[in-house]
């Protein structure tokens, strides 16, 4: 696994905001996020948008790169992440959120395809969803199989991380946002490498979701209309996008 891992520049974003209970919770979580990542032998390249001085300080301390982005959006940030991690003159480049905590141990098995020469992006499979939050459940189950349906590729794709190939890394960088640069930023590439022929494939992963994050959602109506408008704009996106782009061999 270590050797694996030291393939591989885990990129992701932060912000947390001291006064909100949830966010305090998350924050926690993405610190046990790096320092599993740091141990496993994985490099973490971390761009927050304006978190405390004092918890980026922790994250540092618990191995993670940091950048600052303050005046962008979701997708800048992504975007940033992405082309730093790509830079960093490992292999592959694995994006994720900083609250997979319970996915940084499974993620040498979305790493080791591409390595074996048998794909240039994977996707995480963390079906069922039994222990996310019941709207979430379907939610996120609905959105894969609009992808499904448009794509014919039976992706878990509101998993999240997906890992690739470092010259993949363009599909993200060069990405401008059309579609809200929110959530998109990290689905509309992954669709445009599809439709430009390059092998995107998912694999199997034993993920839990942290329970503690679980109990604040399910009482959060913040959340819950989160998910409805994640569903919303992202599947109008993407029926609009293949419309747009793809092109049936």
């Amino acid at each position: 696994m270590r050797e694996i891992a030291r393939n591989v520049t885990i990129a992701t974003s932060t912000y947390y905001r001291p006064d909100s209970d949830s966010d305090n919770i998350r924050a926690e979580i993405a610190k046990r996020t790096f320092r599993k990542a740091a141990d496993l032998g994985y490099e973490v390249a971390v761009v927050d948008a304006g978190s405390s001085d004092g918890l980026l300080k922790e994250f540092e301390r618990y191995g993670a790169r940091l950048s600052l982005n303050l005046n962008g959006t979701m997708g800048s940030d992504r975007r940033k992440a992405i082309e730093i991690a790509s830079n960093n003159g490992r292999r592959l480049v694995a994006w994720t959120e900083p609250e997979k905590e319970h996915y940084v141990p499974e993620l040498w098995k979305t790493a080791l395809p591409i390595i074996e020469e048998k794909a240039d992006m994977v996707i995480p499979d963390r079906r069922p969803l039994d222990d996310y939050p019941i709207g979430q459940q379907y939610a996120e189950n609905l959105g894969n199989l609009v992808w499904k349906e448009l794509t014919g590729l039976d992706l878990d794709m509101w998993c999240g991380p997906r890992t690739f190939r470092k010259e993949l890394s363009h599909y993200f960088v060069e990405y401008d946002g059309k579609y809200g640069d929110k959530w998109d930023s990290i689905f509309i590439p992954v669709m445009d490498a599809v439709s430009r022929g390059e092998k995107v494939i998912g694999v199997k992963i034993d993920y839990k979701h942290p329970k503690e994050q679980t109990k604040i959602e399910e009482r959060d109506v913040s959340f819950h209309m989160k998910r409805i408008n994640q569903l919303d704009s992202l599947t109008k996106a993407f029926v609009e996008h293949w419309n747009q782009n793809h092109t049936s061999p």
